[in-house]
């Protein structure tokens, strides 16, 4: 449900679909007192492939297609967009952040031919500095922080060739070093972290490939399909898959609990691929993509997950897109930018959320009003 207020849009928080919460999955409805207020903001240029992530509530959107070499900056303090650049203009590559400093790896400067480059921003002493720091140049690589160690994960080298190369930078003792995926395919990845794990799922396959810090040993999870093209994001204790494609778009939501080490599922609102997600609070959102419907059909669908309740309600974005970028800001989740059959797209959309504990609070008072409960589905 969505509603006009001063201007803006919000949405007010209605359970639309089940969605699995421990040993159970909750369907939850949630008086229209919470709400999400929705704003736009635009990008200097139009792009997508872009790499996002946050220092320190300012969102890092750099890079793009065709092969760019900006960097908008959003200040969710002040509301403010300002402009840098990389080192050198590519689309594809990764991105992530660790004790303040914003890290874009790799990418694809022209066609078929990849970069080992790093551009690394210090918010501290606001500064930039390069190295081709890769042991391979790649595009299409994961990227995910665990503690003090940044891991660029997996990618395409070049003429159709998957990788399984891990690069991982130490922030604490500026160095890098190197370790392989042990299994599954390689190719384009995607990558989390939750609790002591790092996760990282590759190419058109049910394997995930974990490892584990305290341990320093990998394991293998696996989806309950095999797809690619898919988004993930971490809420607390849980690594969410969602969507993907395998043999057609799918609405599959795969969710590991790194406690438990258990699996289950969960579903989409729309089938689709190419999608993006992000965190806020205990909100996994994930939006854009595109669907199947005898073609092609690029999605404005905007999918939220709330961990804590087992709530769950859709909202849309401002325009269907898909290949967008998205990052959390303060109390706000992004999504930039991305393309559909007219072109690359500017377009930012801003979700902002009530601070958490009002919105746990508020929603566990609605379950005496309105729940109802079915045993999960355990992998």
């Amino acid at each position: 449900m969505l509603r006009a207020m001063g201007g803006l849009t919000s949405l007010a928080i209605v359970a639309v679909c089940q969605w699995s919460h421990g040993n159970f999955v909750l369907a939850i409805e949630i008086p229209p007192a919470i709400e999400i207020t929705h704003t736009t903001g635009h990008l200097s240029s139009a792009r997508y492939n872009i790499a996002a992530t946050t220092v320190d509530n300012k969102a890092f959107f750099a890079g793009g297609y065709h092969y760019s070499n900006r960097v908008d900056i959003y200040d969710a303090d002040s509301g403010s967009w300002s402009t840098d650049a990389l080192s050198i203009a590519r689309h594809d590559l990764a991105a992530a952040t660790v004790d303040g400093k914003a890290i874009f790896a790799g990418g694809e400067r022209n066609s078929n031919s990849h970069v080992s480059r790093v551009d690394i921003y210090d918010l501290a002493r606001d500064e930039w500095s390069q190295q081709d720091a890769l042991s391979v140049a790649r595009s299409g690589l994961g990227a995910t922080t665990l503690g003090t160690k940044v891991y660029f994960a997996g990618g395409w080298t070049g003429n159709g060739l998957s990788s399984k190369v891990v690069d991982i930078y130490d922030s604490e003792t500026n160095t890098w070093s190197t370790d392989t995926l042990p299994f599954g395919p390689g190719g384009r990845t995607v990558a989390t972290t939750v609790g002591s794990k790092a996760l990282f799922h590759s190419n058109r396959s049910t394997v995930v490939n974990i490892f584990d810090a305290e341990t320093g040993i990998w394991s293998a999870g696996q989806l309950s399909e095999a797809r690619d093209a898919l988004a993930v994001t971490a809420v607390g204790n849980l690594a969410i898959f969602a969507g993907g494609w395998g043999l057609s778009a799918s609405a599959v939501v795969d969710i590991y609990n790194a406690e438990t080490g258990q699996w289950s599922t969960a579903t989409l609102s729309q089938a689709r691929s190419d999608l993006v997600a992000t965190t806020v609070g205990n909100l996994a959102i994930f939006a854009g993509g595109v669907s199947y419907n005898g073609g092609l059909l690029t999605s404005d669908v905007v999918d939220i997950f709330d961990t804590a309740t087992g709530q769950c309600s859709t909202a849309t974005l401002s325009m269907p897109r898909r290949s967008l970028a998205a990052t959390t800001a303060g109390p706000s989740a992004l999504f930039a930018g991305g393309y559909d059959s007219t072109g690359g797209k500017d377009v930012v959309d801003l979700f902002t959320v009530p601070e958490p504990s009002i919105l746990v609070l508020l929603a566990m008072g609605a379950i005496g009003l309105s729940a109802s409960a079915w045993r999960g589905r355990r992998g």
